[in-house]
């Protein structure tokens, strides 16, 4: 949520309270994708500027944001919160012990701790998980139930990698899969702060009709990856079996952009270090040149694409005195046998400097610090 929002919320919570909402804006991430908990201002309930003490935070929970109201008393700001859940069902029954064991954050409330109410928030959520796997095991007849024992059953899948939801008829997955990025993070650094869950790669199936699933990738992976077709999932297929191959999937993409990252910036490293008075500017995909031939002036642009090597480097020649239309004169090369390039180059320059002004005579390709 913005800070804006969290501030003007804020500002309408008794001080007492206000250290856990903040902690929760800032701290709390909650699901597989770790995604931030957000606070809202609870429907037809008002107070004055300074005195609320009730708000509703909204968690994100498989393909569900649930939302918990969280109530303290003004009176007694020193005791825990209540909580009214938007699932009946959630904590009707549950045993004492249980809660003592499951939620000691709550049956210990240290009022002095800012990450109070953070630490009962995620314990909650644990054993709301725990309450829908129960939903899901009382149907043991079920695809769903059957899916989820023998995907837990391969020894890579854990139940710390499932997020289940049950509905009256419909049941949810949204399984994290385990995917290598360790070496991504030195290709894409920039912007992480503003992508959390950098690592996050997800997988949301929906029981009965299983074929649908989706792939819920995470910014980073966005960007790195692009748009990626997942294999037909087929009735008669099985998590265990469908889960690994996604994994194995993403992991091979994964490697190839590497690889082809790796041979990008070779190149481009290749081109700075042997023409490096020639360099205008340059970053992690393109570089701007700036060479001479006889008196004529012109400026190599290289933009290499996401698909490269697969796809050349696009080259662009522009003159430094020539213009067209007042724009100044340039021209797209169309293909680039990058393994022949400094030949290539010269042939091309040769026709764009004739195009320009006029024939010359043959000449060697050589930066302006060579001349």
């Amino acid at each position: 949520m913005s800070s804006d929002v969290c501030l003007g919320i804020l500002n309408d919570i008794a001080p007492a309270f206000r250290p856990y909402i903040l902690s929760v804006c800032q701290d709390l991430e909650l699901g597989l994708c770790k995604t931030k908990v957000d606070i809202e201002r609870i429907a037809g309930f008002s107070c004055a500027e300074g005195v609320d003490s009730q708000f509703r935070i909204v968690l994100p929970y498989c393909s569900k944001k649930l939302k918990w109201d969280v109530i303290f008393d003004i009176s007694t700001p020193w005791f825990a919160p209540d909580f009214r859940f938007d699932d009946d069902s959630f904590l009707c029954n549950i045993e004492e012990e249980l809660i003592e064991y499951k939620l000691p954050s709550l049956t210990k409330w240290n009022e002095n701790d800012p990450k109070a109410l953070c630490d009962v928030i995620s314990e909650l959520v644990n054993l709301y998980k725990m309450h829908q796997i129960k939903k899901l095991n009382e149907d043991e007849s079920s695809r769903a139930y059957f899916e989820y024992s023998a995907l837990l059953g391969d020894a890579v899948t854990s139940d710390n990698d499932i997020e289940v939801w049950v509905g009256s008829h419909v049941v949810e997955f949204l399984i994290k899969l385990k995917i290598d990025i360790s070496h991504l993070s030195e290709l894409y650094s920039d912007g992480t702060d503003q992508n959390p869950g950098i690592d996050t790669a997800l997988l949301f199936v929906r029981y009965p009709n299983s074929t649908n699933a989706e792939l819920i990738l995470s910014p980073l992976l966005t960007k790195s990856l692009g748009n990626i077709t997942l294999p037909v999932m087929h009735q008669s297929g099985v998590l265990m079996d469908y889960v690994p191959m996604v994994t194995e999937l993403l992991n091979t993409k994964i490697k190839d952009v590497i690889k082809n990252e790796k041979l990008k910036r070779e190149l481009l490293s290749q081109l700075i270090v042997k023409y490096e008075g020639a360099v205008l500017e340059h970053d992690s995909n393109s570089a701007a040149f700036l060479f001479e031939m006889n008196d004529f002036h012109w400026i190599l642009l290289i933009d290499i694409g996401i698909n490269f090597p697969e796809r050349p480097p696009v080259l662009t020649l522009r003159s430094v005195y020539h213009s067209l239309k007042g724009k100044p004169k340039c021209k797209v090369l169309q293909t680039c046998p990058y393994k022949n390039f400094e030949g290539y180059i010269e042939q091309q320059v040769e026709i764009f400097k004739n195009e320009c002004k006029g024939f010359m005579s043959n000449s060697q390709l050589g930066s302006i610090e060579n001349k």
